[in-house]
């Protein structure tokens, strides 16, 4: 159970620019992905976006949510597999949270996993077919308040 902080220093070392103005701005971000090649990728991605404050990552359920407990943020990105509680889970233990992130599910477009992930409460859901920026955008509209989702019957979050 280990938690990564984001690192928050620029080419050649020089530290990122957090003004108030910037911050304020900014959507902080956690990563909650198994795969460190996956979890790499995405935070360069989120590190050298100016809309996102990329805060920290986790490997694990566990540490996400005790990060997020710990420290809030606005939005939370997370594969639906992750071990070992799983996305289902985590998001269900989330919402009893006082000041839970919004949390965009980005996992592989099988099955059921966007109904599952719209049912379990998550506010958006991103296959890992689409392009970066479709993550990036989802992320944007989710902490702005939208949900987005591919097209679901929602008569089947019922079942």
């Amino acid at each position: 159970m280990q938690i990564k902080p984001a690192q928050m220093g620029g080419e050649g070392g020089k530290m990122a620019d957090f003004s108030t103005q910037n911050r304020q701005n900014r959507v902080t971000v956690v990563l909650g992905v198994a795969n460190p090649l996956m979890l790499a990728a995405m935070s360069e991605i989120f590190e050298k976006d100016a809309r996102f404050s990329l805060v920290a990552t986790a490997a694990t359920a566990e540490s996400f949510l005790g990060t997020v407990v710990r420290m809030p943020v606005k939005v939370g990105v997370i594969d639906w597999a992750l071990p070992v509680l799983g996305g289902a889970r985590l998001i269900e233990v989330l919402r009893v949270q006082a000041n839970p992130p919004r949390i965009v599910v980005y996992a592989e477009d099988t099955g059921d996993i966007p109904r599952k992930a719209m049912a379990s409460g998550a506010a958006g859901f991103v296959a890992r077919t689409e392009t970066v920026d479709r993550l990036l955008e989802t992320c944007t509209a989710v902490a702005k308040g939208q949900m987005v989702f591919p097209f679901l019957d929602i008569r089947s979050l019922k079942q």
